[in-house]
Protein backbone atom coordinates (compact mmCIF):
# COMPACT_ATOMS: atom_id res chain seq x y z
CA UNK A 1 0.00 0.00 0.00
CA UNK A 2 1.27 3.41 -0.90
CA UNK A 3 1.25 6.38 1.36
CA UNK A 4 -1.41 7.82 -0.78
CA UNK A 5 -3.80 4.49 -0.68
CA UNK A 6 -3.32 4.72 3.46
CA UNK A 7 -4.32 7.99 3.37
CA UNK A 8 -7.73 7.62 1.04
CA UNK A 9 -8.43 4.59 3.18
CA UNK A 10 -8.19 7.03 6.39
CA UNK A 11 -10.11 9.86 4.36
CA UNK A 12 -12.95 6.64 3.96
CA UNK A 13 -12.86 6.02 7.42
CA UNK A 14 -13.34 9.74 8.48
CA UNK A 15 -16.48 9.67 6.42
CA UNK A 16 -17.79 6.45 7.89
CA UNK A 17 -17.45 7.95 11.36
CA UNK A 18 -19.06 11.43 9.74
CA UNK A 19 -22.19 8.82 9.10
CA UNK A 20 -22.53 7.65 12.03
CA UNK A 21 -22.78 10.97 13.24
CA UNK A 22 -25.61 11.45 11.59
CA UNK A 23 -27.26 7.83 12.97
CA UNK A 24 -30.83 9.11 13.64
CA UNK A 25 -30.65 12.24 13.21
CA UNK A 26 -34.00 14.45 13.14
CA UNK A 27 -34.07 16.43 10.11
CA UNK A 28 -35.96 19.49 12.19
CA UNK A 29 -32.74 19.94 13.76
CA UNK A 30 -30.43 20.02 10.47
CA UNK A 31 -30.06 23.80 10.51
CA UNK A 32 -30.69 24.72 14.01
CA UNK A 33 -27.96 26.20 15.59
CA UNK A 34 -27.75 25.47 19.72
CA UNK A 35 -26.10 29.14 19.98
CA UNK A 36 -25.89 31.81 17.59
CA UNK A 37 -21.85 31.11 17.81
CA UNK A 38 -21.96 27.43 17.31
CA UNK A 39 -23.15 26.02 13.19
CA UNK A 40 -25.82 23.91 12.97
CA UNK A 41 -25.11 20.01 11.65
CA UNK A 42 -26.14 21.33 7.98
CA UNK A 43 -23.65 23.54 8.28
CA UNK A 44 -21.20 21.74 9.57
CA UNK A 45 -21.88 19.41 6.42
CA UNK A 46 -22.15 21.64 3.78
CA UNK A 47 -18.50 23.16 4.94
CA UNK A 48 -17.07 19.69 4.63
CA UNK A 49 -18.13 19.19 1.50
CA UNK A 50 -16.65 22.43 0.63
CA UNK A 51 -13.43 21.95 2.18
CA UNK A 52 -13.43 19.05 0.32
CA UNK A 53 -14.56 19.87 -3.49
CA UNK A 54 -12.44 23.23 -3.11
CA UNK A 55 -9.46 20.97 -2.84
CA UNK A 56 -9.76 19.17 -5.74
CA UNK A 57 -12.13 21.46 -8.49
CA UNK A 58 -11.29 25.19 -9.15
CA UNK A 59 -15.37 25.84 -8.67
CA UNK A 60 -15.47 23.18 -6.10
CA UNK A 61 -18.42 20.28 -6.83
CA UNK A 62 -21.36 20.84 -8.48
CA UNK A 63 -23.64 20.44 -5.22
CA UNK A 64 -26.18 22.12 -3.69
CA UNK A 65 -23.73 22.01 -0.67
CA UNK A 66 -21.47 24.14 -2.29
CA UNK A 67 -21.75 27.16 -0.93
CA UNK A 68 -19.82 29.88 -0.45
CA UNK A 69 -20.43 30.86 2.92
CA UNK A 70 -20.18 27.57 3.91
CA UNK A 71 -16.26 28.40 3.29
CA UNK A 72 -15.43 29.25 6.49
CA UNK A 73 -16.45 29.62 10.05
CA UNK A 74 -16.36 33.92 10.62
CA UNK A 75 -18.16 33.96 7.06
CA UNK A 76 -20.93 31.34 7.81
CA UNK A 77 -21.17 32.67 11.82
CA UNK A 78 -22.79 36.19 10.53
CA UNK A 79 -24.21 34.45 7.13
CA UNK A 80 -26.38 31.48 8.46
CA UNK A 81 -26.89 28.24 5.69
CA UNK A 82 -30.07 26.76 5.94
CA UNK A 83 -30.99 24.51 2.50
CA UNK A 84 -33.96 22.71 1.84
CA UNK A 85 -33.04 19.10 2.10
CA UNK A 86 -33.08 16.47 5.08
CA UNK A 87 -30.71 15.24 7.26
CA UNK A 88 -30.73 12.15 4.70
CA UNK A 89 -30.34 13.95 1.70
CA UNK A 90 -26.84 15.79 3.24
CA UNK A 91 -25.66 13.14 4.39
CA UNK A 92 -26.22 11.71 0.85
CA UNK A 93 -24.52 14.49 -0.97
CA UNK A 94 -21.54 14.81 1.70
CA UNK A 95 -20.64 11.64 0.52
CA UNK A 96 -21.12 12.10 -3.01
CA UNK A 97 -19.06 14.74 -3.25
CA UNK A 98 -16.69 13.04 -1.49
CA UNK A 99 -16.72 10.11 -4.15
CA UNK A 100 -16.76 12.18 -7.27
CA UNK A 101 -13.33 13.87 -5.28
CA UNK A 102 -12.05 10.71 -4.64
CA UNK A 103 -12.64 9.28 -8.21
CA UNK A 104 -11.04 12.73 -9.88
CA UNK A 105 -7.87 11.95 -7.78
CA UNK A 106 -7.92 8.74 -8.80
CA UNK A 107 -7.98 9.00 -12.41
CA UNK A 108 -5.22 10.99 -12.28
CA UNK A 109 -3.16 10.51 -9.19
CA UNK A 110 -0.55 12.73 -7.76
CA UNK A 111 2.68 11.88 -6.50
CA UNK A 112 2.45 12.73 -2.88
CA UNK A 113 5.09 15.71 -2.74
CA UNK A 114 3.86 16.91 -5.83
CA UNK A 115 1.87 20.65 -5.14
CA UNK A 116 -1.93 20.92 -5.07
CA UNK A 117 -2.50 24.36 -7.14
CA UNK A 118 -5.54 24.46 -5.54
CA UNK A 119 -4.36 24.54 -1.86
CA UNK A 120 -1.34 27.13 -2.50
CA UNK A 121 1.98 25.32 -0.57
CA UNK A 122 0.21 22.14 -0.16
CA UNK A 123 1.16 18.87 -1.40
CA UNK A 124 -1.33 16.28 -2.83
CA UNK A 125 -0.23 14.47 0.48
CA UNK A 126 -0.79 16.91 2.48
CA UNK A 127 -4.37 17.66 0.88
CA UNK A 128 -5.46 14.33 1.63
CA UNK A 129 -3.76 14.41 5.20
CA UNK A 130 -5.75 17.32 5.92
CA UNK A 131 -9.07 16.47 4.00
CA UNK A 132 -9.22 13.08 6.54
CA UNK A 133 -8.51 15.34 10.01
CA UNK A 134 -10.87 17.80 8.57
CA UNK A 135 -13.62 15.22 8.73
CA UNK A 136 -12.69 13.97 11.88
CA UNK A 137 -12.53 17.27 13.62
CA UNK A 138 -15.74 18.38 12.32
CA UNK A 139 -17.52 15.07 12.71
CA UNK A 140 -16.76 15.74 16.46
CA UNK A 141 -18.18 19.14 16.31
CA UNK A 142 -21.51 17.16 15.03
CA UNK A 143 -21.62 15.17 17.57
CA UNK A 144 -21.32 18.23 20.39
CA UNK A 145 -23.78 19.75 18.68
CA UNK A 146 -26.45 16.96 18.44
CA UNK A 147 -25.72 16.80 22.13
CA UNK A 148 -26.26 20.14 22.91
CA UNK A 149 -29.90 19.87 20.86
CA UNK A 150 -30.16 17.14 23.44
CA UNK A 151 -29.94 14.34 20.99
CA UNK A 152 -29.42 10.77 21.95
CA UNK A 153 -26.38 9.74 20.06
CA UNK A 154 -24.86 6.31 18.85
CA UNK A 155 -21.47 5.72 21.01
CA UNK A 156 -19.13 7.86 20.29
Amino acid sequence: MTDIDALIKSLDSSYFELGEAFADFPDIDLWTRPHPKLLSVGELAAHIAYGEGSSFFESGVDSPLNVRDARYYPHTVGTPVVLSMSAAEVLEEVNRVHEVCKAAFLADPKPYDALNPLRGDWSWGYTLEYAAFHVAYHTGQIYSVRHLLDHETADN
